[in-house]
């Protein structure tokens, strides 16, 4: 995926300056945003405050020229050559889970937004340009600020949904209510620190322009509204599943370049291209992902042909599939791979740094990883902006062990919890408990169903030591798992001076002053250690020598638009 720059100072259309301007006045006149807007004169608009009850409101207005941000098409092929490779491809996919759910409002895991990322689409996305992550507009075409809590957007006007119908903002504005609703990862992404919508109101204008109305401002919101847990689905979709998650197929309705025809649970899920999609139809017309929980049995797959492509390649299986003339992709992943510390149980700071200083993650990432990783010296990947360089926990045994003596922690138990997704994390568990064992600290391996870890760590926050691996979509989300009080907060950690800091950042318009927050948020973080930090995964992936365009994301999703045989 390539970044998409953003024009800036190009005058609005006739019809977006209307709307940008009389959303002005009326916010101006104290009227609110309750309008609709054409070319002059009186006009109106009616806005549901609910699912069933509506108000409506009318402004006058003289409507001038504004300008704002617009996102540059999407450009068709050019050459025959481009033009012949849109041809009726079957890629086939290894995956080692199985989607947890057909709603992207419920996806979780990586497979889940690996399929369904395919199938929907955000407001907004996330750009890779092979160094650094970036977020530009999606079915967003441009964006105007009208002032420090309120967002107009003129939605893309070729879009249409799988069932053909055109998207607009009124499945944009029930979208979004559904995703704060019921989407665990839309409300960490869209409320507030107490728990508040932070978009408090969602205006439609006409049909492809909307407002977006924040309690106070905030600086994240683009990125947030990248997340595919916001993505959009027709109205009658998001009101007909209101209370809970989609269960039909047929309703399984995007906007996206594939759209899913058949799933067989534990098995197989196809999609296939979407030929009225709006931007640029992949060259692959069928996507099948084949559910293969084995490693083993995924590189025999991809090495005999019964896949084209296999996910999850353990680095352990790198050599010997290059030794079968497969081709590996490796890229810079997202994923920090990390020891939980129960701040609740381990109150002390000196035992956590101590934990930090007993692990060699230098070892770790060269003889446990063969190297296909990159040692954690930030709490989040440096892919993403304004993330810092933080000075190491060098392995310093003497060190450990002088703070553990300091704390009286020496001789103590702690247990150590790991879920059965992967054969790697109870390796790696193993791992972590010679080198404890070696600073005086005896620990208990407790191996987990996976769905029953998740509950243990996350709600039941009932752990000594856990392993696992956020993969944030930017910083500032990352950030925000470690707030007092966040549903990914396993750890329980808390502190005032940090979380006023997230909501300082959220508020701040000045970027070279958000800078400075991140970093003193980060540095805090990194110093209370509620983790031991261990290493970014790198995302291995292997593909047969035919398999040639194929891109990977460090959220380990595969871009396949240009893929061809």
């Amino acid at each position: 995926m390539f970044f998409f720059a953003l024009g800036c100072g190009e005058k609005v259309p006739r019809t977006g300056a209307y709307v940008a301007v009389g959303i002005v006045i009326a916010f101006l006149l104290g009227l609110g945003a309750g309008f609709l807007f054409g070319r002059g004169g009186v006009t109106t608009v009616t806005v549901p405050t609910t699912v069933t009850h509506t108000v409506e409101r009318t402004v006058t207005f003289t409507p001038p020229i504004l300008q704002q941000y617009t996102s540059p098409q999407p450009t068709a092929p050019t050459t025959a050559t481009q033009a012949q490779l849109l041809q009726n491809i079957t890629l086939k996919v290894a995956m080692s889970t199985d989607i947890r759910a057909l709603d992207i409002h419920f996806a979780m895991g990586v497979a889940d937004f690996e399929v369904l990322g395919k199938v929907y689409e955000a407001l907004f996305k996330i750009a890779w340009d092979g160094s650094k992550l970036a977020y530009v507009p999606g079915l967003v075409k441009s964006y105007s600020q009208l002032n420090e809590t309120a967002w107009l957007f003129i939605l893309r006007n070729n879009v249409v949904f799988h069932n053909g119908k055109k998207l607009t903002a009124e499945d944009v504005k029930y979208s979004l209510l559904r995703s704060i609703r019921l989407s665990g990862i839309g409300k960490q992404l869209l409320t507030d620190a107490a728990g508040n919508p932070i978009i408090t109101d969602i205006v439609i204008a006409n049909e492809t322009a909307f407002i977006l109305k924040l309690s106070a401002p905030f600086t994240p919101l683009f990125e947030n509204l990248a997340h595919l847990s916001t993505a959009i689905m027709p109205k009658e979709i998001a009101l007909k599943y209101w209370d809970g998650p989609i269960t039909s197929i047929e309703d399984v309705i995007g906007t996206g370049p594939f759209r899913l025809v058949s799933y067989e649970k534990g098995a197989k899920v196809v999609l296939q291209r979407f030929d009225g999609y709006w931007g640029n139809r992949p060259n692959v017309k069928t996507l099948e992902y084949l559910i293969m929980p084995d490693a083993s049995a995924r590189m025999s797959a991809v090495i005999s042909g019964v896949v084209d492509v296999a996910v999850g390649i353990s680095p352990d299986m790198v050599e010997a599939l290059r030794s079968q003339g497969i081709e590996v992709y490796r890229a810079p992943g997202v994923r920090l791979v990390l020891v939980a510390i129960n701040c609740k149980r381990v109150l002390d700071v000196r035992i956590r740094q101590a934990l930090n200083y007993a692990v060699n993650k230098e070892d770790v990432v060269k003889e446990f990883m063969r190297g296909y990783a990159e040692i954690a010296t930030s709490v989040a990947s440096p892919t993403f902006p304004n993330v810092v360089s933080l000075k190491p926990y060098t392995y310093n045994v003497t060190k450990a062990r002088q703070l553990l003596e300091e704390a009286g922690f020496v001789g103590k138990k702690l247990t150590l919890l790991t879920s059965t997704r992967s054969p790697k994390d109870i390796q790696l568990a193993q791992v972590i408990q010679q080198y404890l064992k070696n600073v005086g600290i005896e620990v208990e391996i407790v191996q987990m169903e996976h769905t029953a870890f998740l509950k243990r760590v996350f709600t039941d926050h009932d752990f000594d030591l856990a392993i696992y691996g956020p993969s944030p979509s930017s910083l500032y989300y990352a950030l925000t798992y470690w707030r007092t009080g966040a549903s990914l907060n396993g750890p329980e950690y808390s502190n005032p001076e940090y979380d006023k800091l997230l909501d300082e950042i959220a508020t701040e318009p000045s970027e070279v002053k958000r800078v400075e927050l991140y970093r003193k948020a980060q540095e805090i973080l990194w110093r209370d250690a509620p983790a031991i930090w261990l290493y970014f995964e790198d995302i291995l992936i292997a593909a047969r020598p035919g398999i040639k365009g194929l891109q990977v994301l460090p959220f380990q999703m595969l871009i396949v638009d240009n893929v061809y045989v």
